[in-house]
């Protein structure tokens, strides 16, 4: 952008002039955030599309051989992203799967499915993979045994250990 000490408004490559950011006096916080986000979207549009001019331009001005080296780039960068992408996907699988609290046997998985186009893991692919097993069965808890020793009684009055008054009480609940 371009601005001079006569002239103090920016002007944009395209020579149009950017909108004048509204500020009302009333203007909360709440106001304030969307304003701004409203203004990152703005540029962040304007960046991805100068982005890609300057990517068109540059292919454009490349020459036969510089287009040779680029391609192989691109088929180099491919071919190592196909060689680590079922290391990626793998671990993509354990760490879902952990957060999940499942666990997948990988080794009679065919990880080459779950590999993007990009040569990464898609996640998506893993997700539903991970929510298609089933959830480990938690074991029922056993119940708190007392064990020996002295224990408090828990609200049952026997005094004594008398057979016949602990026959009665436990057929009864009480004493007869």
């Amino acid at each position: 952008m371009e601005q001079t000490q006569d002239n103090p408004i920016a002007v944009t490559p395209e020579g149009e002039a950017p909108p004048a950011p509204e500020t009302p006096a009333d203007a909360g916080p709440a106001d304030e955030l969307e304003k701004w986000k409203r203004l990152s979207r703005e540029n962040e549009k304007r960046w991805k599309q100068a982005s890609k001019e300057l990517e068109g331009i540059r292919q454009a001005q490349m020459t036969e051989q510089e287009k040779a080296i680029e391609s192989a780039k691109a088929e180099a960068r491919k071919a190592a992203l196909a060689e680590l992408g079922t290391s990626l996907v793998e671990a993509e699988i354990r760490a879902q799967a952990a957060a999940a609290g499942v666990t997948v046997p990988t080794d009679y998985l065919d990880l080459s499915r779950l590999v993007a186009e990009d040569g990464r893991a898609d996640r998506g692919r893993v997700s539903e993979l991970i929510a298609s097993l089933p959830k480990a069965e938690t074991q029922p808890e056993f119940p708190q045994l007392m064990g020996t020793g002295y224990h408090r009684s828990d609200g049952s009055d026997i005094s004594s250990m008398d057979p016949n008054e602990l026959a009665d009480f436990i057929a009864g609940g009480s004493f007869i």
